[in-house]
Parts: structure tokens; C-alpha cells; sequence
């Protein structure tokens, strides 16, 4: 069951699960596909029984992977980035849901980084957001957020929440997302920054 709270009817939505849910099901019924493709020709050509221990094995990896992608594809099928007049709503899955206000934050802003060689031309990004009088610790909702990293931003202190936007959300919906972010974040928003390589990190992003 999802919160009881949730964004504005005008909220900037973006479901980057049910987007990413439609390609890893793809992935799952080829997964699927591969992995029954060797049983079924033992059966049709009649193999010997060196060939069916291999068609068996293939199956067993092709079918794990392929209901890998379907669970995982599946479990996060709700999650989304939202920004309404009243903050930042994120859901990742059922027991992580967290809603930053507006009025709680003293700044705004986007980190990004290269997300493989300095000539990647795609990045990691991550949204940042500074709490007036410090984190909150004690908030099971909000401490996953927070971090512990060097800003190198004047104004915008190292302890602070990120939230890391999924790679699959970022190259989805584009330029959409940040301009969301940053028009409803107004006077908070400290702007875009550009972070060395190695700064953020893919497997710590929600992707």
C-alpha cells in the first residue's frame, strides 16, 4: 500500500518506475525466451544426455536472471521524483518514502559528474538538499539521506541529504526533471555544479 500522503494533483511527476519496469520486462521475457530455447531443441533434434546437462544449466542461469529482472523491475514499479508547492516527494519503493518541505531547506541545488571517462558524455546526478539547523537523524524517512561529503560550494554545508536521481530517470525525462526542480525550489536553488569523476557513484544512485 503506498503512503497516505502524496503529492499535488499539479505536482512535476516523474514514474521512472513504471518506465524502467516496461524494459526490464522486456529483458525478463527474452531472459526467459533464451533459457528455454536449448531445452526445446534437445527435444526437437533428440540430443544426448551431455547436451541436456548443458540445456539444463542454461536454463537454470537464463531463468535466475530473467526472474531477477522481473522481481526487481516488479518491486519498484511505484517509485518516483516529485516536486508540488510543499517540497520534494520521493519514493522508491513501498518502505522508503520520503517528502522534504520546502520551508525546511536553506538550499537547493544539482550536483552532476562524469559517469565513466572525463569524455563520457553522460553523468550521474544527484540532488542536493541543505536543511536549516542541520539533518534530521532521528527521521527513518530521512536518514538514508543523508551524507557526508566535501561540497566544495560556499553556502552549502558538507553533512547534508542527497538524493540520487535513478540513471534511467535522468536520461528518461531529460532537462524536464531538473527544470522541475529547479522552478520549484525559486529562491532556494543554488544552482548546477559540476563534481570530479568518482564524486558520485552509479551503484549509489537509485537506478
Amino acid at each position: 500500500m503506498l503512503p497516505e500522503r502524496s503529492p499535488a494533483p499539479d505536482a512535476a511527476m516523474f514514474r521512472f518506475g513504471k518506465q524502467r519496469m516496461r524494459q526490464t520486462m522486456r529483458g525478463a521475457i527474452a531472459a526467459f525466451v533464451f533459457a528455454l530455447s536449448m531445452p526445446i531443441a534437445c527435444v526437437v533434434y533428440e540430443y544426448g544426455v551431455g547436451t541436456w546437462v548443458f540445456a539444463v544449466l542454461w536454463f537454470l542461469v537464463l531463468g535466475a536472471v530473467g526472474a531477477f529482472m522481473a522481481w526487481a523491475g516488479w518491486a519498484d514499479r511505484e517509485a518516483y521524483l516529485a516536486f508540488d508547492a510543499t517540497g520534494v516527494w520521493w519514493l522508491h519503493n513501498k518502505t522508503a518514502h520520503a517528502v522534504v518541505p520546502w520551508a525546511s531547506l536553506d538550499g537547493v541545488g544539482l550536483f552532476r559528474c562524469p559517469q565513466g571517462t572525463d569524455n563520457s558524455p553522460h553523468k550521474l546526478v544527484s540532488l542536493e538538499l541543505c536543511p536549516v539547523g542541520g539533518v534530521n537523524e532521528d527521521d527513518p524517512a530521512l536518514s538514508p539521506l543523508i551524507v557526508q561529503d566535501r561540497s566544495g560550494v560556499p553556502g552549502v554545508p558538507d553533512r547534508r541529504y542527497r538524493i540520487g536521481v535513478p540513471v534511467f530517470a535522468t536520461r528518461h525525462y531529460g532537462g524536464a526533471l531538473i527544470e522541475a526542480a529547479r522552478s520549484r525550489a525559486a529562491d532556494l536553488w543554488f544552482g548546477e555544479h559540476e563534481r570530479p569523476l568518482g564524486y558520485l557513484r552509479q551503484e549509489n544512485l537509485i537506478s
